[in-house]
């Protein structure tokens, strides 16, 4: 054997970098390969049903009314086997449903001879949602806990009340809850465990008590928070307002923005790089001045100096054209001189001039993406045009990323051999129109490709969802869009 082989890295890397499906064959060539690749291999697991073919299937069998039963003793061998292997797994992720072999998963659980901590002795991350399963993987090597929470019961309760003492090295965890009805019934018992943990990096909850808010609040640790808002939440806070004062991001959703503004104006400060907003928009969920009151509520409240990036999303992302707005609704985040990141283009529809546009973005000279609009309805919208686009360039010349419908049918003042020596954007990577209008392809690939000489296509992804994939002449419109990326590409 070559000497390099001698050396445990090597081998690791070696069987780091080896296709899931030949690491048995890899384990068998030698013993110097054996352990090595029997790591990599159960590391990370997709599922649990290894652990049950990892047994001898003799163990299994049905009685006489077709119930699944042990045949005999799972044995010191067949254990030693088990045990060899959880002993080496990092990571579950359920993402199946494990109703299958979750008798089977009963069974082994009842039958661990073992102190039930040391079953998986070096589990960090696990995405789970099997009762039977979760109280023996709660151990305290656990850092990232991922639950999603389908129904409740006494026995689900009672687990996971003990999330804080069997788990307390937490520094993510996301109790995902289906149904927003259970959370009124499930919230005392995620506040007892959550305010157990002290090393909270993320965290993405609904159904917050007081004091869980109260404790969420004085860790420093915590850097991102997802908060899901309603009208519970909003009754249960604590008396005296609470700041957010160390986040990198907070996540806020529900169903009507107006709660999501309660919600701020129940604090009495956030200092977060980042804010995202998602919500729900149906005909009647949202007021028409819920945007300006949401952004009013955003200057009022956040660090105006650390506030970095705000993103505002209808949660399924097709009906996001039910909810407008005015572009004074965002003239409260003119204070924001540091924001890089202004996303609202999954959230709203805005009717907006050239002169509303750089008025928007006066205040803005570091942005580096921008995405306003991808969609408009050609009755009731005032659409930007070259011009407008050209003033943005020139204001925010950091822009990587833009998004924004504009009329590019309007050519009156554009000189387009002028356009050449003028102001343009080497730095853009993406680029969004979505059903801008358009007349002639050549002219407009043509200004386009001066604005942005290194981009070489449109990006054409948002016409395969939302309102833009309802459209009638939708496929006329992409075929106009095909053909300005076969210029620009040529270019």
């Amino acid at each position: 054997m070559h000497r390099a082989l001698h050396i445990p890295e090597i081998l690791h890397l070696i069987s780091g970098h080896t296709d899931g499906a030949s690491l048995p064959a890899l384990a068998l060539t030698c013993r110097a390969f054996q352990g090595p690749a029997l790591d990599a291999l159960w590391r990370h697991l997709p599922s649990i049903e290894p652990f049950i073919r990892c047994l001898p299937k003799d163990l299994w069998g049905f009685n006489l009314q077709g119930e699944l039963i042990l045949l005999k003793p799972i044995d010191a061998e067949a254990w030693a086997t088990f045990r060899k292997y959880a002993s080496r797994v990092r990571s579950i992720a359920q993402s199946e449903d494990p109703f299958p072999i979750i008798k089977h998963l009963r069974i082994l659980m009842l039958s661990y001879p073992y102190p039930s901590l040391s079953m998986f002795p070096n589990l960090r991350s696990q995405t789970h949602h099997a009762i039977e399963f979760l109280r023996m993987a709660f151990v305290p090597s656990l850092v990232s806990l991922d639950l999603r929470i389908t129904s409740i019961s006494p026995a689900f309760m009672s687990i996971l009340s003990t999330v804080g003492t069997t788990c307390p090295n937490l520094t993510s965890f996301r109790p995902r809850v289906e149904d927003p009805t259970m959370n009124y019934d499930i919230s005392p018992f995620l506040t007892q465990s959550i305010c157990q943990l002290h090393h909270l990096c993320g965290l993405s909850v609904s159904g917050l008590g007081d004091r869980g808010m109260v404790h969420v609040a004085q860790l420093k640790s915590l850097k991102t928070l997802w908060l899901y808002i309603d009208p519970f939440l909003l009754r249960g806070l604590p008396p005296q307002p609470l700041g957010l004062e160390h986040l990198d991001l907070l996540g806020l959703q529900g169903i009507r923005l107006d709660h999501m503004t309660a919600f701020l104006r129940s604090l009495r400060t956030v200092r977060t790089k980042r804010i995202t907003v998602v919500f729900c928009s149906t005909l009647f969920a949202q007021q028409s001045n819920s945007v300006s009151h949401l952004c009013a509520m955003l200057q009022e409240k956040c660090d105006n100096d650390t506030l970095e990036a705000i993103t505002l999303c209808e949660r399924f992302y097709n009906n996001f054209d039910n909810s407008t707005a005015q572009p004074s609704d965002f003239s409260p985040l003119s204070h924001l001189r540091n924001l890089t990141h202004f996303d609202v283009e999954a959230g709203c529809t805005i009717s907006i001039s050239d002169d509303e546009l750089r008025e928007l973005v006066n205040s803005w000279p570091k942005l580096r993406i921008f995405r306003l609009s991808c969609y408009h309805n050609c009755a009731n919208t005032t659409l930007p045009t070259f011009h407008g686009l050209i003033n943005l360039l020139k204001l925010c010349p950091e822009l990587v990323s833009l998004s924004l419908v504009i009329d590019t049918t309007h050519l009156t003042g554009i000189d387009l051999k002028s356009l050449r020596n003028g102001v343009c954007n080497n730095r853009l990577q993406e680029l969004v129109l979505g059903n801008s209008p358009i007349d002639s392809v050549p002219t407009v690939a043509l200004i386009l490709n001066s604005l942005f000489p290194n981009l070489k296509e449109v990006n054409l992804g948002p016409w395969r969802s939302g309102p833009l994939y309802s459209l009638t002449d939708k496929t006329r419109k992409i075929d106009q869009w095909k053909s300005v990326n076969r210029l620009l590409g040529a270019a």
